[in-house]
């Protein structure tokens, strides 16, 4: 027979002797960082370099859109949010030389009324139901004005007084006025009074409670 022949072989890592590939038997470019264990891949990593310079800040933006403004806060100026409740107080203390001496007690508000004060119709300014006997019946309301003057509770829009002293006061004897005087005058929106007789002489006490109630 004439001819040759050619006999196909794979060679295994087993029949390469250790340590005998070198660098010249492997072609170039041809090794990947998968080819390599992963401790020895981290290892290929060079040193950090240096940092670079900072850039130039960039420019402020445009303003922004000014926000609605808040809810105006309570004022003195004006009347109280509706369902407030404002609460404060009088005291009428005097020695008296007889009976039938006319006394006032003037309380002026720290606030202004929704409306002017008024005892009459539409009236907002009643005595609530304590110490009855020493106050003039048409000033009494309960319905308006029910509570005490230790736990008041008055209607919407009405100004109740609740009188828990009334020492050496005239039967029926006490009224309630708006303002500074018995007719209509600047002060009906801030502030009311009093008004007793004694029952003999000696010292005559009254005090209250008032309390509003923003309609």
């Amino acid at each position: 027979m004439s001819g040759s022949a050619t006999a196909a072989m794979v060679i295994t890592g087993k029949q390469i002797k250790d340590n005998s590939i070198t660098s010249k038997d492997i072609k170039n470019g041809s090794l990947r960082v998968k080819d390599f264990k992963a401790s020895e891949a981290s290892k290929l990593r060079g040193p950090a370099g240096a940092s670079g310079a900072n850039g130039a800040p960039g420019a402020t933006g445009a303003p922004g859109a000014t926000g609605t403004a808040g809810a105006a806060g309570a004022s003195a100026f004006a009347p109280p949010p509706s369902g407030t409740v404002v609460k404060g107080g009088g005291i009428l203390n005097v020695q008296v030389s007889a009976g039938n001496a006319s006394m006032r007690s003037y309380a002026p508000l720290p606030f202004t009324t929704t409306t002017p004060l008024s005892e009459t119709a539409p009236r907002n300014l009643f005595f609530g139901a304590q110490n009855t006997g020493s106050l003039n019946a048409d000033d009494v309301d309960a319905t308006a004005c029910p509570g005490t003057a230790e736990a008041p509770n008055p209607t919407a829009g009405k100004m109740c007084v609740y009188v828990n002293q009334a020492t050496n006061v005239a039967a029926l004897s006490g009224f309630l006025y708006p303002g500074a005087d018995v007719s209509a005058d600047g002060a009906d929106s801030n502030g009311f009074y009093v008004y007793t007789d004694s029952n003999a002489a000696g010292t005559m006490i009254v005090r209250y409670v008032w309390a509003y109630k923003a309609p």
